[in-house]
């Protein structure tokens, strides 16, 4: 079947296949014939590695498309030299040996490797700018379902944060590049193939060849407006001249939630609840309630005729039902296959990817037998692209990229539930978790207990401590009784492009590109709605009997309604580019014009944005660079006088390993010093459009209709005509070493000065009827934030047939805000500002002074002060606040500044790997530091409905675990939110976080055992995705990453995989 798979393909597909001889290759003796194939590490085959005789150059060739090469050699006393740029060269000596497979590591400095940069690639020792990049083998290991998240830890100041979680289909990544610079939109531009779009997300990390990461102006400078905040750069794979080579990944992972509550029983609950009804002064649980759950059968008697009966209706009435876990299942299915094929010929080279993903959702749903339709939480994703090009002329070539994607995402109702939409849906789903008591009967009735109340009926939350329903619908209702959503996501990527070599025509190394790109986005969604009768329970006095009453008294139907909606994106680009080496000078030049014309979909006015820029580079004899870049872009959102903008750049670079009297060093092989200076500019704020006109509309109706129908002009915004850019001038020092060809470092100093953010006034006073929203956006703020990045790596063969690789990053940037539009706070506060002078998102809260009693109030020191809280009155355990201004009071003039705002300060990832013939083994650690966010309310404290109560809770204060010198991990617990429950320095907590994000042992079989197959590589591995996690957060229940504590955990993922191809 295999043989039959590749005679089609070759069918198919034109294969060329030919020797390049170095030279002629002749001997006067007999010579031997050496055949061979040669691989990287990863076991792929190399085209065009030269394999040379050593000490005779005339002899040799080069590898074919498969890899494979034959030599004629003079005996078997000779040596051959395998090279291939950028990777270590290796001799091997033939001796009887007529069969070699050779395998070839890459080199560490690479120093003559090619990065991809705005609008072209250049040699990396040439790149002045601050560039950072990583590979499509580390990407592929991660089996996140959004490649945005399998970002995270790679790229030296680049955060990537699952801020909302990890729902199936709603799991995209908040990114970070170089922290936040601005009030404004902070997110870097996404490129894939040159075109800006925003599907990152449901790229399949198998048609990505590489990602470059622009950071400083110079990089970004002529991408102008939209380079404001850095670039991701995604190149897509192409296909090469040779065979065609199929590839199948296929991947089964099960998935758990990386952090979930401990469990907690019934009798947890009564002790937790009676402290807090005790430390607030009311009436304790009854004793009595307590044996009941100690042991439900207490006093039945099992000789009792109606034993049975009654068993049965103690166990249901008083139960010990862990809630989370009846809710969410522990393990997820999710599988990822992928097949591609490339190859081509001398006119047409092709890519051609097909890939298809399944997630499944933990939330528990009865099965579609039962309710007749699907509820349950999953995502199916196809995805496809085709990249072909094909040369016309010797000089002029076509290319034409298709990609699309068509996800399905399903759920439980939401609107039917009033939740608004999925993510809310979800954390209420988390959140009535949490609500439910594990001593509540149910979720479903029981026959026989209600004059025509049938078993099976959905049954309201009942708590056996009041005595009443106290959730009149349950998270199981909920996800089983309002129906269902499905939504469809459709998204095509399409570009054509020509590109004319004008070498012969006009110049040596001048090219003209021509490029326009259509893509479509559509968005279906059907929602069934329902709802069925609901039942509340009561319970008789003896505890014993109890029926069912109607709370919800009807049946609804399943009402379905569809919705749909589409928008689209035009980009056009013309690029004229020269590239040029006059002996020891190397001159190169970039121009750009471009527009996009775009809807977003909601029916207004189609956005536009158009744009040149340019791009001048010099090189001498690869020792000295510069390099000038000039964005100039014109924006919607101002005033014709005040449009455009021009943002230059320049930098320069040293090469300094590559001057007489250092280079061939053996220790120091490379020295590169780098500087840049540029400034580049923002026109968004938040989705304000045309800032500089009047937004004025006709409103109302109905009240006089003698009067323009009772229509009246509403001006929701005032212009201003002389808004302008918001610019930032980026300043950048970067040093590259390399050592012994084996060690690799960067470093790079950076700092933004960020200047005219667009802002909204907020110290003017409301005048003649304009409110505060009303007033002209202006150009008002300033922010400062700088840092310093590390990248480091160590590739060496550390014995024969051992690979060891290590690569490491690691970010550290500090924002602050130097003017903001803000009122100063009276004398009395201890704090005046709340922006300027603090970091972006700085919180604020109250101090807790732990020099008293480990910062609670005991009787005696409530007894003794004079300290008054205006926002209540403290307990025995509650939280001592210090008094900042001495006033004798505790309100918000006493906040002081917590923490380091909601961006991340550091970022930081490490690589470790290690290889063995066939066997590879690598394991990687992630995390994010310096950044802070308030957990109050739902699914952290205690006090939302009958209790809600987690690990850290078990050791609240208490008088008695206070004199007993135990541990303390919360404060006294209460029935409903007082003085501690307040923004003070408990509640906000450090997010900071190391993860293991991901581990993989795999194993390629041997080439030559796989031949007869037709199978040219096979590999198979097991890994693990966030593995462990270490948190500074004092919720162990709650993940660092979300952040809402009631968002969908990130999960932990075990996969078993191969690699196939041929």
């Amino acid at each position: 079947m295999l043989k039959l798979l590749r005679s089609g393909i070759t069918f198919l597909i034109p294969v060329l296949f030919s020797f390049f001889c170095v030279g002629p290759v002749f001997s006067q003796n007999r010579p031997l014939t050496v055949k061979g194939v040669v691989r990287d590490a990863s076991g792929m085959e190399m085209a065009g590695v030269t394999v040379l005789l050593k000490n005779n150059s005339s002899v040799g060739t080069v590898t074919d498309s498969s890899g494979a090469f034959t030599i004629s050699v003079p005996g078997g006393e000779s040596v051959l030299v395998f090279s291939f740029i950028g990777y270590k060269p290796e001799e091997i000596a033939v001796g009887s040996r007529l069969v070699l497979e050779v395998t070839l590591q890459e080199e560490a400095s690479a120093i003559e490797d090619v990065v991809v940069v705005g609008y072209g690639v250049q040699k990396k020792v040439s790149v002045t700018g601050s560039v950072s990049s990583v590979s499509a083998s580390d990407i592929k290991k991660s089996t996140s379902t959004s490649l945005s998240s399998a970002l995270a830890g790679r790229i030296s100041g680049l955060a990537s944060t699952q801020s909302t979680g990890g729902q199936p289909g709603v799991d995209d990544a908040v990114l970070y590049l170089r922290g936040a610079g601005t009030t404004n939109v902070t997110s870097p531009l996404i490129l894939i193939d040159g075109v800006p779009r925003d599907n990152i997300r449901t790229i399949d990390p198998n048609e990505v060849e590489s990602i470059s990461v622009l950071k400083d102006a110079s990089a970004t400078a002529v991408f102008g407006v939209r380079g404001a905040n850095g670039v991701i750069l995604i190149t897509t794979r192409r296909g090469q001249e040779g065979k065609a080579k199929l590839s199948i990944n296929a991947t089964q992972s099960f998935a758990t939630f990386a952090r979930r509550p401990e469990r907690l029983h019934s009798l947890d609950y009564l002790r937790m609840r009676n402290e807090a009804l005790t430390n607030d002064g009311k009436a304790g649980i009854d004793p009595g309630l307590f044996a009941m759950y100690k042991n439900p059968l207490k006093g039945l008697d099992p000789n009792d005729p109606d034993y049975a009966t009654k068993a049965a209706n103690r166990r249901y009435l008083y139960p010990d039902i862990d809630q989370y876990r009846a809710m969410f299942k522990q393990f997820a299915p999710q599988t990822t296959v992928n097949a591609n094929v490339s190859g081509g010929t001398k006119r047409l080279s092709y890519f051609v990817n097909v890939g298809y993903t399944y997630q499944g959702g933990h939330l528990r749903t009865e099965p579609k037998s039962k309710l007749g339709y699907d509820a349950s939480m999953r995502m199916n994703r196809w995805s496809f692209r085709s990249n072909l090009d094909y040369k016309l002329t010797e000089s002029l070539k076509a290319s034409l990229n298709l990609g699309t994607y068509i996800e399905t995402v399903g759920m439980p109702s939401y609107s039917a539930a009033g939740f608004g939409d999925p993510q809310t849906m979800t954390g209420g789903m988390f959140f009535y978790s949490s609500l439910m008591l594990p001593l509540s009967p149910g979720p479903l009735t029981l026959p026989g207990h209600g004059v025509g109340i049938p078993g099976g009926g959905f049954l309201g939350a009942y708590s056996p401590v009041t005595g009443q329903t106290y959730l009149p619908v349950t998270g199981y209702e909920y996800a089983n009784g309002f129906g269902y959503h499905n939504r469809v996501n459709a998204n095509l990527n399409s570009t054509f492009a020509l590109e004319w070599d004008l070498g012969k025509l006009v110049t040596k190394g001048l090219v003209l590109r021509g490029m326009i790109s259509y893509d479509a986005v559509s968005q279906t969604s059907t929602e069934g709605v329902k709802r069925s009768k609901n039942y509340a329970l009561q319970v008789g006095s003896d505890g014993e009997t109890f029926n069912y009453t109607h709370n919800f008294t009807d049946d609804i139907n399943m009402i379905v309604y569809k919705g749909a909606g589409t928008s689209y994106k035009i980009n056009m680009q013309a690029i004229l580019s020269y590239n040029r080496t006059f002996g020891r000078h190397t001159v190169g030049a970039t121009f750009v014009a471009q527009r996009d014309h775009w809807e977003s979909g909601g029916g207004e006015m189609p956005y536009n944005v158009v744009g040149i820029a340019a791009r001048a580079t010099y090189d001498y004899d690869d020792r000295y660079f510069a390099e000038f870049n000039l964005g100039y872009n014109g924006s919607e959102q101002f005033s014709p006088a005040k449009r455009f903008g021009v943002f230059p750049a320049v930098s320069v670079g040293w090469v300094v390993s590559n001057e007489a009297w250092l280079k061939d060093n053996k220790v120091l092989t490379n020295l590169k010093l780098r500087a840049s200076y540029g400034k580049v500019g923002n026109d968004q704020m938040n989705a304000a459009r045309f800032m500089y006109l009047d937004q004025i509309s006709v409103v109302g109706g109905g009240y006089l209709p003698s009067l323009g129908l009772g229509q009246r002009i509403d001006e929701a915004i005032v212009g201003n005509s002389g808004i302008t850019w918001e610019t930032a001038s980026k300043y950048n020092i970067g040093v590259d070493v390399g050592l012994f060809r084996d060690l690799s470092l960067s470093v790079d100093l950076f700092r933004e000065d960020r200047n005219d953010i667009l802002t909204q006034r907020n110290t003017i006073p409301a005048f003649q009827g304009i409110t505060a929203s009303q007033l002209p956006r202006v150009n008002m703020g300033e922010v400062e934030n700088k840092g310093i990045e590390f990248e480091v790596s160590y590739n060496k063969q550390i014995a024969k047939d051992w690979q060891l690789m290590i690569r490491g990053n690691f970010g550290l940037n500090r924002n602050e805000v130097k003017f903001a539009d803000e009122i100063p706070l009276g004398e009395g506060y201890a704090y005046q500002y709340r922006k300027t002078g603090y970091s972006l998102g700085q919180e604020f809260g109250y101090l807790i002074d732990r020099s008293k009693n480990g910062g609670y109030w005991t009787k005696e020191t409530l007894a003794s002060t004079d300290l008054v809280y205006d926002f209540g009155t403290p307990r025995p355990g509650d939280f001592v606040y210090r008094d900042l201004n001495g006033d004798g009071h505790i309100n918000e003039r006493d906040m002081a500044p917590i923490g380091n705002g909601t961006v991340p300060r550091r970022t930081y990832g490490l690589s470790l790997g290690l290889s063995w013939k066939g066997i590879d083994f690598s394991v990687f650690f992630q995390g994010l530091g310096g950044f802070h966010s308030v957990y109050l309310g739902n699914m952290v404290t205690e006090t939302s409905g009958e209790g809600s109560y987690f690990n850290w809770h078990r050791h609240a204060w208490t008088e008695e675990r206070w004199k007993n010198g135990e541990k303390i991990t919360y404060p006294a617990l209460g029935t409903s939110n007082n003085t501690n429950h307040q923004r003070n320095d408990f509640f906000i907590q450090d997010k900071t976080f190391l993860r293991l994000k991901n581990m993989e042992i795999g194993y390629t079989i041997p080439a030559r055992q796989l031949r007869k197959a037709g199978i040219t590589n096979l590999r198979v591995y097991l890994s693990g995705q966030n593995l462990f996690t270490w948190s500074r957060l004092l919720a162990d229940h709650l993940d660092p990453e979300p952040l809402n504590p009631m968002h969908y955990p990130l999960t932990r993922v075990f996969n078993i995989g191969v690699n196939l191809s041929f």
